[in-house]
């Protein structure tokens, strides 16, 4: 398969599945050209859900009644806004179940695992503990590294390539729990209607796939591309704050420096402050709220989403997950 990635041939869904499944016996200097073949071609929709398929059924299993949302993007903006995705989850949970599926830090200030952390939400690495955690709070954190074994040959072949993969891409569509329903952003625009096409064939309800000024999540300071996935069925879209009656923000309004500074602007919100940064997570909470069916529309899911964190009821959630995750500290 080296020499068709190199001729820039496509792979089918199924020989990508067997090239990632390839990769657990492989030589590095053979993962890393395959990689770099790859990427300098250009995957398709197919040989990423083919990735996203081989490394879901290497995971380790983590079986949960009833429909699941996740919040988990790609990550790699490089910009340092505060941890929108992680907000959304705790959010979300008020009225789904939510397996957050997500990592430490890479190439963000602060990545969901550094954030849970600073929140006081401690998680397990065991599947059976995780399971029983959004059983009793709707909420659960899934550290990828744990769930993942097939990863730890290919981690230190992507550190010596230092360029971009398919791996860079794959986190949101490798969640073990399977979820239904998603709000994936991604850092580039050109992947939206790819991971589109993707998270499709992989067989989800519903999911909006987002890339908004810059930004992997819905933008609160520019407009933002919408790939909305219902089932086999595929639309696109631009939208912008305004459509929310939220004012648009300057972009460094968002930023933080570390976990410890996201963790600390994401409480304020949930503690009523206002803001930009309120109006981000707002925001990216609604259309996440969406995705999950709760909402008709993107103004009802707004609603919704500001009564709970007006009333205490995210607060009162965030203390929730946090006294029950206190069994799984060291």
């Amino acid at each position: 398969m080296l020499k068709k990635l190199i001729e820039r041939e496509d792979l089918s869904h199924e020989e990508a599945y067997k090239l990632f499944n390839s990769f657990k016996v492989e030589k590095e200097v053979k993962i890393a050209a395959y990689l770099a073949a790859l990427q300098t071609k250009g995957f398709t929709s197919e040989e990423l859900a083919g990735f996203a398929r081989a490394m879901r059924d290497s995971s380790i299993k983590l079986r949960i009644d009833g429909e699941k949302m996740d919040t988990c993007g790609t990550g790699g903006d490089k910009i340092g806004t505060v941890n929108v995705s992680t907000a959304s989850a705790i959010i979300l949970s008020c009225f789904s179940q939510v397996a957050k599926h997500g990592n430490r830090s890479v190439t963000s200030k602060s990545g969901s695992a550094d954030v849970i952390g600073e929140l006081g939400i401690n998680f397990s690495e065991n599947p059976e503990e995780a399971r029983e955690m959004i059983e009793h709070t709707n909420f659960t954190f899934l550290f990828a590294p744990a769930f993942h074994p097939a990863l730890k040959r290919i981690m230190p072949v992507r550190r010596e390539l230092g360029i971009e993969t398919i791996f860079n891409v794959l986190g949101p569509l490798a969640n073990p729990s399977e979820p239904e329903y998603q709000l994936i952003g991604v850092y580039s625009p050109e992947l939206c209607g790819i991971v589109a096409r993707a998270t499709s064939m992989l067989g989800v309800k519903r999911a909006l796939i987002v890339h908004g000024g810059g930004l992997d999540e819905v933008a609160a300071h520019d407009s933002t591309l919408v790939y909305e996935v219902n089932k086999d069925k595929i639309e696109s879209y631009k939208v912008s704050p305004e459509d929310t009656g939220i004012k648009r923000c300057n972009l460094k309004d968002l930023l933080i420096v570390d976990g410890k500074t996201s963790s600390k602007a994401i409480l304020n919100v949930f503690s009523g402050n206002n803001g930009a940064i309120r109006d981000f997570i707002v925001l990216n909470s609604s259309y996440a709220l969406y995705a999950a069916k709760k909402a008709d529309d993107i103004l009802d899911a707004k609603e919704m989403v500001e009564d709970a964190i007006d009333e205490g009821r995210v607060l009162k959630k965030l203390e929730e997950i946090r006294s029950y995750s206190s069994r799984f500290a060291e």
